[in-house]
């Protein structure tokens, strides 16, 4: 049975122990509250050595008792929400003498791909143990459905550490968990509830409190203060992408929809940054960073080519008229491209999973914490970033020169992919800056994102092109009419000399006109 997921969305509150419930029947919309009996929880949570779950408000548990009783991965997404992952209970962990052993406790396959971005190799052993008495108190609306609005949960925690350096605790706390119900009724179950003695949780789980003085803190978040240094609207910049990145790992992993693609954009966006961005940063570590974020990319191509290939070619066959499609032809391109995605995802999973790919992210990590900046770093921004912007516009502006001076097709398409590469760069820089620049980046980005996509599609129609050479090639081998094959082509063919001439110039002119006061000086 694979993992099920939910959205988890609560607020924790630190009570006096043997604190009782305050009566919950006047809230607004609460026409009936629900006491359930007492029920015993019992749950094992897991990390590395160095706690990389809890670093990340990540936890990991195996529960017994209660009616939801099994794996529980629970992932942060925005302020008083997570999603939950549940797996099946399985077997209890034994030794040869048939007694309890945690050491033999293994996280379901389901589970792993949504922490390998954090614990990269490194082994999940228990840290904590948490027994719980709670008493639910359920509320429910009036309405003909019976609506499951809310649930209250009152605990009584213990805390057993299962690693040196932590002290066993106990404490009391109430928990309200959303069900159906609106989220305006957080607000209302608060106000009682603090009226009642409680305050908000000092910690973000019963983990958290749990480890004590083991707990590691949150994550420092890079601002952006009204008037920012250079350096601090990089490293803004930098730990939103990184983050994105590792956001996208798990849905890389499995193959969720669009998570590749997402995950090649972030690890694009940071070579961008790294690059626009040196002057303020170690030479040395930019260079080395950008190399590995190639690799990481390129590794990601490969899937999501195959992905988006296969979809085109789909939809051209979907808008051909039925005589003109001779054969299997649809069939044999699912078939073959899916064929060759798998194997593309083979091998990118293979690249997820390897220490080279780990001690990239170990090194991102590290550079957001700890940046090694230059003294350009502390800079006003207003003053540095146009001008490092300025660069990367003129980078594009010299590639668009380059291409148009050519006039061998082979070697103008060449031109025309850096041309594209140039527009994608000045994108992602010109993004980052609009903290600076304000509607003149976010303008500057988006002609830049245009001119991009103008070229995107005349690159995938080239590259479509030999695509279905290639499939009319496999469908002969077949014993099947290539017929459609040569026509698709030709459909392709014709839509990259359309695309290749007014749409390019009108895109290009447009990205010139975004031109900064000042870029003549850099």
């Amino acid at each position: 049975m694979s993992a099920t997921e939910h959205r988890e969305i609560e607020r924790k509150y630190d009570v006096e122990a043997g604190a009782a419930l305050p009566s919950l029947v006047t809230l607004p919309g609460v026409d009936r509250v629900e006491q359930r009996p007492p029920v015993e929880l019992d749950a094992i949570y897991l990390d590395t050595d160095d706690l990389a779950l809890a670093r990340a408000r990540i936890t990991l548990r195996r529960r017994t008792g209660g009616g939801d009783e099994g794996w529980h991965l629970k992932l942060p997404a925005r302020k008083d929400v997570r999603r939950e992952l549940h797996a099946p209970l399985g077997d209890p962990p034994t030794g040869e003498d048939g007694q309890e052993d945690l050491t033999r406790l293994e996280v379901p396959a389901d589970l792993l791909p949504h922490v390998l971005a954090h614990t990269r190799g490194r082994a999940l052993t228990p840290v904590v143990r948490l027994t719980n008495q709670r008493v639910t108190t359920e509320l429910y609306a009036g309405d003909e459905a019976r609506t499951f609005l809310a649930e209250v949960c009152s605990d009584t925690v213990t805390a057993t550490p299962l690693r040196a350096g932590v002290d066993p605790s106990a404490w009391s706390e109430w928990e309200v968990e959303l069900v159906d119900g609106p989220v305006p009724l957080l607000d209302a179950v608060e106000r009682v509830l603090l009226a009642g003695g409680a305050h908000p949780a000092a910690g973000p789980s019963k983990l958290a409190r749990a480890l004590g003085p083991l707990a590691p803190p949150p994550p420092a978040v890079h601002t952006v203060p009204k008037k920012p240094t250079a350096g601090q609207v990089m490293m803004a910049a930098l730990q939103t992408t990184v983050e994105r990145l590792k956001a996208e790992d798990a849905g890389a992993r499995t193959g969720a929809p669009d998570a590749v693609h997402q995950m090649r954009v972030a690890t694009r966006r940071l070579r961008t940054l790294l690059s626009t961005y040196g002057p303020l940063l170690d030479d040395e570590l930019t260079t080395h960073l950008r190399t590995e974020l190639k690799v990481l990319a390129d590794t990601l191509g490969g899937a999501r080519d195959a992905e988006v290939l296969r979809e085109r070619l789909l939809a051209l066959v979907e808008t051909q008229p039925s005589q003109a499609v001779l054969g299997p032809v649809a069939d044999r391109i699912d078939t073959e491209l899916g064929k060759d995605y798998e194997r593309a995802m083979t091998r990118l999973r293979r690249g997820l999973e390897h220490e080279r790919y780990y001690a990239l992210l170990d090194e991102l990590d590290a550079l957001v914490t700890a940046p090694q900046t230059t003294p350009l770093a502390d800079d006003p921004a207003r003053l540095v970033v146009p001008r490092l912007l300025g660069r990367d516009w003129r980078r594009m502006r010299r590639a668009v020169r380059q291409a148009s001076a050519i006039d061998d097709p082979a070697r103008a398409e060449t031109a025309l992919h850096e041309v594209r590469k140039a527009a994608k760069r000045l994108r992602y820089a010109a993004e980052s800056t609009t903290v600076v620049l304000g509607l003149r980046g976010k303008q500057l980005g988006k002609s830049s994102e245009n001119l991009a996509e103008v070229l995107g599609e005349h690159q995938d129609s080239a590259i479509t092109q030999e695509a279905l050479r290639d499939l009319g090639l496999r469908a002969q081998r077949h014993g099947e009419n290539a017929f459609t094959y040569g026509r698709l082509q030709g459909i392709e063919e014709a839509l990259q000399g359309e695309l290749a001439s007014k749409d390019y110039r009108k895109a290009v002119g447009k990205v010139a006109k975004r031109r900064l006061k000042g870029w003549k000086q850099v």
